[in-house]
């Protein structure tokens, strides 16, 4: 992974010190080549209007977040939105974040979620909706 791509990563999810802090997208274990291919497009971009990959990785936190701003409102809004979205995608979906966030990294089925016993209201509610006709053709 070049170090371009790793702080372009890093600035675009840069975590948060929160309580528990979430981490970086790098620290989280994305791995930029992973995009290369798929959105040199948008890399691309994000150097040509930095002044080339250098600069960004010379600039600091607050210019290279107003570097992605300008590439967001650029021309070239889309293939960098792509690259957000396959980021934010794969982001959420890390074991680091899944854990952080205290959801459960195993899949739903087939074991299901667990669910909080239903009361009363709700058995009385649902019997008025087993009363009603059949409503669909």
């Amino acid at each position: 992974m070049t170090a371009f791509m790793a702080a372009v990563l890093d600035t675009l999810v840069p975590g948060d010190r929160g309580v528990p802090p979430l981490p970086s997208a790098p620290a989280a274990g994305l791995d930029a080549r992973g995009y290369a291919e798929e959105h040199g497009a948008a890399f691309a971009a994000i150097a040509a209007v930095s002044g080339g990959e250098d600069a960004f990785l010379a600039a600091a936190p607050a210019a290279r977040t107003q570097v992605l701003w300008q590439v967001e409102r650029g021309a070239d809004a889309p293939v960098f939105k792509a690259l957000v979205a396959a980021v934010l995608q794969d982001y959420y979906e890390c074991d680091a974040v899944v854990a952080v966030l205290g959801w459960r990294p195993a899949p739903p089925q087939p074991g299901g979620h667990a669910l909080a016993p239903t009361d009363e209201a709700t058995w009385r509610r649902l019997d008025r909706v087993k009363q009603r006709p059949p409503f669909w053709r």
